[in-house]
């Protein structure tokens, strides 16, 4: 076997990784439609409104409302799910700081909960164990594409009379017992940021059933004068782009599953590396691959592997680490003067989250998930390339211990 390029080989690939997104010509035209016609701000064109429709008939739902991000998505279903000053949200320890940072933007409090194995969504029994008097919501993360335990997680929330949001910013399209995500909860929210599966550049949008709360996230979204209003509006250029794109989700996902499939069929069997299997019943959406390396068995730690397959020309970027360690949790002082963690409306006192044991969320992010990208730009060249490069790495595990 060839010598990695992390030790003086050459890279199994050298020019760029293709780019992720790719705007076709559709996109082109809706942009152009919206400049020619000088109505930007959706009280004065219709491409908002046309995307919350369209978008919320895909999932075979009433209602959707179109915000500037998935942060704001998440901040309006919560708003709508009536959290607020005291509340508790049980969140993901694994996950993005905005599943919990809308929720301190609410001026409620996140408790944070450790992962599961086989989809790496939260652990309902550590739901259970969070659940105390003042819990209001469980926001579940489909990380990576991979849907949740949607059956146990909403039995438990029927039981406590819970609000469930469903953040599928990682999971547009993907399916939970032939179930669309988003479409389970009492409200779902979806990131349109440049990186998603659907890609608007940036955006967010929230579907859901209930036609009062649909109503009450309109209006905060604007500045109506009548309550407390925000400036949460997307504008009519992102709705195009995002709109323009609907069409094409579906295939684009299909085309992740195909790489996925091409990939694990190059890559066979490597021992210390093994997909991660999912939940029964799901299809993932893959915003990531994730496969599982086993540091034990390599003998080498994940970042000198990582550091090894990016030499040879493969994109990988670990950052993910468990929300209760990221420094606007551990300072527990988001805005000033211990606000909201230590406010008095807090009935359960001043937050230490120091004390939070989430182990095998901390197993996820410290040295177990490689985030492999196969994005629809992606194909079987790309696929083998990065076959290829883990087989080449295995083949010199030992000398790549001093990396």
């Amino acid at each position: 076997m060839k010598l990695p390029a992390i030790l003086g080989g050459e890279p199994v690939r050298r020019e760029p990784w293709p780019k992720w997104p790719h705007y076709g010509p559709e996109v082109m035209e809706a942009i152009q439609r919206v400049a020619e016609s000088h109505a930007y701000h959706p009280m004065f064109g219709g491409e908002t409104e046309a995307l919350e429709q369209a978008f919320a008939a895909y999932h075979g739902m009433p209602h959707g409302v179109a915000v500037a991000s998935g942060t704001l998505a998440l901040q309006a279903a919560m708003a709508a799910a009536g959290v607020g000053c005291g509340d508790e949200i049980i969140v993901p320890a694994y996950t993005y700081a905005a599943s919990a940072g809308a929720a301190v933007d609410q001026n409620a409090i996140p408790v944070f909960v450790d992962s599961e194995s086989l989809s790496q969504g939260l652990d309902p029994e550590d739901v259970l164990r969070k659940i105390t008097p003042r819990t209001k919501a469980i926001v579940v993360v489909h990380v990576n594409g991979y849907p949740c335990d949607m059956d146990r997680v909403m039995a438990i929330a029927d039981e406590h009379k819970l609000s469930v949001i469903e953040d599928c910013s990682h999971a547009h399209g993907a399916l939970h017992r032939d179930r669309k995500v988003g479409t389970i909860g009492h409200l779902g929210a979806f990131s349109l940021q440049h990186k998603k599966n659907l890609s608007a550049g940036i955006g967010g949008i929230v579907i859901t059933d209930d036609e009062t709360m649909t109503e009450n996230m309109r209006a905060w979204r604007n500045y109506l004068l009548k309550s407390v209003g925000h400036n949460w509006q997307t504008s009519e250029f992102h709705s195009a782009i995002a709109h323009a794109q609907l069409p094409f989700l579906d295939a684009m996902n299909e085309k992740r599953r195909a790489n996925v499939a091409a990939l694990l069929a190059a890559l066979g069997e490597v021992d210390g590396i093994a997909p991660l299997p999912g939940l029964s019943n799901t299809v993932p959406s893959y915003y990531n691959l994730i496969l599982q390396y086993d540091v034990e068995s390599w003998g080498v730690p994940r970042a000198s592997f990582v550091k090894a397959l990016n030499a040879e020309g493969i994109p990988m970027n670990m950052f993910y680490r468990p929300l209760q360690r990221w420094p606007i949790f551990t300072e527990a002082n988001m805005y000033g003067r211990g606000c909201p963690f230590s406010c008095p409306l807090n009935e359960g006192g001043p937050v230490d989250y120091s004390t939070v044991s989430t182990p095998v969320a901390d197993a996820i992010c410290d040295h177990i998930n490689l985030e492999v990208k196969v994005q629809p730009t992606s194909g079987e060249r790309e696929m083998q390339q990065i076959a290829d490069a883990i087989r080449k790495l295995s083949a010199h595990r030992s000398a790549l211990a001093s990396v």
